[in-house]
């Protein structure tokens, strides 16, 4: 059976240091945070509450993991409540728990997904193989018990759910995100988010991934807006931030990951070509409609009334709307997918050269 070192390494890596010259929001927590990581209040010189676009905003694409949903969190505290399970009713040793559940972690960050097998199939071999000699049977009730949990911590908030409702009622959504297709799939399933987005691409299901410009207008393809009308918010510079720029979209949003959440070979600010830079900086996903620009009502009545006079099929509320997805032919679901010319190059979704094909 084929181990994690012969399957593309993928899952999430996100920015890590906080541009201070933009940004939506500045307490005394953040000034904190911000001092630790050597930038100066002077950094704030540029600080703005509103996004200054010059075209109305009609449509918002969220990144997934790290921006929608808690991914790193949730699958370090299923990872601990599995090591609780080993050490209470297993008798292990609490440093041998914690150590099959960071073992199985980064395993599982490596490579959430092997095309070649289902995914459970998958994820029990990386718990047997994380498994001491003696407790090796134990994994298929390892995996059934960590995908209970982490279901439950990536679920998102009540708040996120209510921002996303009342979002919806004056902007198309979208889920905009890199990964393998039946590890995202399964998340979208299984947290019911598929119920507040007008359009959900996965990079897998594509022949291009964040940041080629090609996914991104692929999503305004699909909606039937253009690239200027449309902000984009993510975790990654690298993936949200600089294909947003590229695609010339009418905002890019950054929500750069708290400091304990960072990994070494996150990328920065100053890994990036000087032009990538965000339009805005939040800290938390619910302060998005604080910084989207205002727009009169007269506007969003409008876009409404647009809205309506689509097809029965992109028209929401009846009885006939189909969301626009990526959905795997594969897969035992419809797929509706307009012809997407290959605008610009295309970029696969195979690993890079240093082995790693990230989701977010």
């Amino acid at each position: 059976m084929a181990s994690v070192e012969n399957i593309c390494h993928a899952h999430n890596c996100e920015a890590s240091v906080v541009d201070g010259r933009i940004i939506a929001s500045l307490g005394d927590s953040q000034n904190n945070q911000n001092d630790e990581m050597g930038l100066s209040q002077g950094d704030y010189q540029n600080h703005q509450e509103e996004l200054n676009c010059n075209t109305p905003i009609t449509t918002i694409f969220f990144d997934m993991d790290n921006t929608l949903i808690p991914t790193r969190k949730g699958d370090a505290k299923a990872c601990s409540k599995i090591a609780d399970l080993l050490q209470t009713e297993h008798g292990l040793t609490r440093e041998t728990a914690t150590d099959i559940g960071n073992t199985y972690l980064t395993a599982f960050r490596r490579c959430p997904d092997n095309p070649d097998l289902p995914l459970a199939q998958w994820r029990t071999q990386l718990w047997e193989d994380s498994l001491p000699v003696g407790h090796k049977h134990l994994a298929h009730q390892l995996y059934t018990r960590w995908l209970e949990y982490r279901t439950r911590y990536l679920a998102p908030g009540a708040e996120v759910i209510a921002m996303l409702k009342s979002l919806r009622r004056n902007y198309l959504l979208g889920i905009i995100s890199n990964g393998p297709s039946a590890a995202q799939w399964e998340k979208i399933d299984r947290l019911a988010l598929n119920r507040y987005f007008d359009c959900i691409l996965i990079s897998a299901d594509l022949p291009w991934a964040k940041p080629d410009r090609n996914i991104f207008y692929a999503a305004c393809h699909y909606l039937g807006v253009r690239p200027d009308e449309c902000a984009m918010i993510g975790d990654k510079l690298e993936t949200d931030v600089q294909g947003g720029v590229e695609s010339k979209l009418g905002a890019t949003i950054w929500l750069p990951l708290p400091k304990d959440l960072c990994l070494m070979h996150d990328k920065t600010l100053a890994d990036l070509d000087d032009h990538i830079r965000p339009d805005c900086v939040v800290h938390n996903l619910l302060d998005l409609p604080a910084v989207l620009p205002k727009q009169p009502d007269t506007f969003f009545r409008g876009h409404q009334q647009r809205l309506q006079q689509r097809p029965l099929e992109g028209r929401r509320g009846s009885d006939s709307f189909i969301p626009k997805t990526t959905r795997n032919r594969e897969a035992s679901y419809n797929r509706f997918l307009p012809d997407v010319p290959d605008l610009f190059s295309c970029s696969s979704n195979s690993c890079d050269s240093n082995g790693s094909t990230e989701s977010n």
